[in-house]
């Protein structure tokens, strides 16, 4: 069987779904499994984030399929009750130090694609985002609210409940007593700026 096909069957995906996620026609993905033709050097690159695995592997240069371990996925979003391996909002990747991994932790980057957090944050800017569902006080994180994309918030825990406040002066902040039945869901700690100056 065709590694296209195959590793498309093994994430339970239709030639339909796939190509909606490449943005290209459900032809191009068939004649990819038929070896009538091949994807370009971008889509690729995405192909293999998506079925998880070497670019490498996929141009058939080496048996392995286990992906670069130091390379986290970039997301331009993240929705609320975010699905990481079926999001689609994916730029890229990054690259990032053994260190960080050294821990066993899972990372991912979010790409700010908008001037909303400026000056704080620039648009193109990418923030490494440590997975975990706590917070210290004071911690910058990627924070979902009533069902909401994630947004970069300060985190502050008080005796009286929880303060969600905004990166940017002007920004509503919220606040969440500890009776309250609605709660922040903290999606992980920024542990990294990445900038590119130019």
């Amino acid at each position: 069987m065709n590694k296209y096909k195959k590793l498309r069957k093994e994430i339970n995906i239709s030639q339909a779904q796939l190509a909606e996620m490449l943005g290209v026609s459900q032809t191009a993905v068939s004649q990819w499994e038929t070896d009538k033709n091949y994807p370009d050097v971008n889509t690729l690159k995405t192909l293999a984030e998506i079925f998880c695995v070497s670019t490498d592997y996929l141009l058939g240069m080496d048996a392995s399929r286990i992906r670069e371990v130091n390379e986290v996925v970039v997301y331009t979003r993240i929705p609320a009750g975010v699905d990481w391996g079926n999001n689609i909002d994916r730029d890229g990747t990054e690259e990032i130090p053994g260190r960080l991994l050294a821990k066993g932790r899972d990372y991912v980057g979010y790409k700010i694609v908008d001037k909303n957090l400026s000056p704080i944050f620039e648009e193109g800017d990418v923030l490494i985002i440590e997975l975990t569902d706590h917070c210290e006080n004071g911690d910058l994180a990627m924070v979902q609210v009533s069902g909401y994309d994630a947004q970069v918030r300060y985190v502050f825990h008080t005796t009286q409940g929880i303060l969600i406040q905004s990166v940017v002066a002007g920004h509503q902040d919220m606040f969440f007593p500890t009776a309250h039945k609605e709660k922040p869901r903290i999606i992980g700690v920024i542990r990294e700026l990445r900038r590119l100056f130019g």
